[in-house]
This record gives structure tokens, sequence and C-alpha cells, in this order.
């Protein structure tokens, strides 16, 4: 399958970044303060997923990516091997050096590899209440099995009360969010969407 990536139909001409004349003061203001976004990821070296998508999608949208590097995938085009997470005192640092440097206007949650990491991350974002919060939750069955229900129950109890938006694979969260589901068929995206409502979280899909 071949992908072609095409200009947003917004989107400058080249001549335009060497002529700032020609931009509109909306334009000129929004590319000199594009929104930053705080976001807690792995290192992921096919490009695939990771805190290289996140800077590649919230890009093409005209936003600013803050990186926090959580840990690093050892993985390949086709699969996942192994997570090595980071020290969550290292994670606290990188995120506090930047926050008291920048102003943020979201922070984006995504896999960060340990409960204790889970704990800094909600704590930073405990600190700033006015800024919505994003969580992704990845499909998990590469990783430990021993190690995959201490990280769901962590992100249940510190992340997901502070979240603004819930994203993620269908299987991790139905397995998350809906374990006792015993229908005749799999819980549809609505069926997933109502866990957080019956649990009183605040969280939207």
């Amino acid at each position: 399958m071949t992908i072609y990536l095409l200009p947003a139909d917004n989107a400058r001409k080249p001549g335009d970044l060497n002529d700032p004349s020609q931009a509109g003061d909306e334009v000129a203001e929004r590319d000199l303060n594009p929104p930053c976004v705080l976001v807690f990821n792995a290192s992921d070296p096919s490009g695939a997923g990771g805190l290289g998508a996140d800077a590649l999608a919230m890009a093409s949208v005209g936003a600013h990516v803050l990186p926090v590097v959580t840990g690093a995938y050892a993985r390949d085009t086709a699969e996942i091997f192994d997570h090595f997470a980071f020290d969550e005192e290292a994670i606290a640092e990188q995120a506090r050096s930047i926050l008291e440097d920048v102003e943020v206007q979201l922070i984006k949650v995504g896999f960060v590899g340990t409960p204790d990491a889970l704990s800094t991350i909600a704590e930073t974002a405990a600190d700033y209440p006015e800024v919505p919060v994003v969580a992704y939750m990845p499909n998990l069955s590469w990783w430990d099995e021993n190690l995959i229900e201490p990280y769901l129950d962590a992100f249940r109890e510190l992340v997901l009360p502070q979240t603004t938006v819930l994203v993620g694979n269908h299987s991790t969260l139905w397995r998350w969010l809906l374990p006792d589901w015993n229908g005749e068929r799999p819980p549809t995206a609505r069926d997933i969407a109502k866990a957080p409502a019956s649990s009183a979280c605040p969280t939207r899909w």
C-alpha cells in the first residue's frame, strides 16, 4: 500500500515562508505562537507510534510538541519486542524543566511503562488543573501479563479521573473498562464509552 501525504488546503506555498509580507496577521501570529502540547510517551524507533508519531500528528494541525521521554521501545515495523521504562524522577525533571519555561495548552499521556511513572504524571497534571488531558491506551497484548493489570489499575486510579478525552485500542479498553462483560457480542464503542460515566468519571470519548 502506498500512502501519499498531501498538503492541507490552507497550507501556504513554499515561497510564503521566505516572504512574510504574504502572510496575514492571523497566520503570522499562529506561526509564531503555536499551541504547545506536553506529551508523555516512549521513543519508538520504527516511527509507527510513540513520540515520533505524536510529533508528526500534532505538527500536521499546527501544534508544537514538548516531548517528555518516558522510555523506549525495542521493536521493528511489525512488532514490539520489549520496552525499557525511564525512572520516574527523570520523567518528572523533564516535565518540570519545560513547564517552568513554556505555557502548555494540552497534556497528552501515551504509554509510560510503569505505575510509578503514571503517578508522577498524575501529580504533574494536578498542578495544572486548567489544562485538558488527553489519555491514550494502546494495545498492550505484546506486554508481560503480570505488568498489564497493575498498569491499568494505576491508570484508572490516578490518570483517568483527570482525563478530559480518552482514546485507545478497542480490545484493551474492553478488557480494562468492561472486565465483566458477558454479552453475546463484543461491546461496541458506545458500550465502552459509557463505562467511565458509570464509574462517575467525567472523561469524554
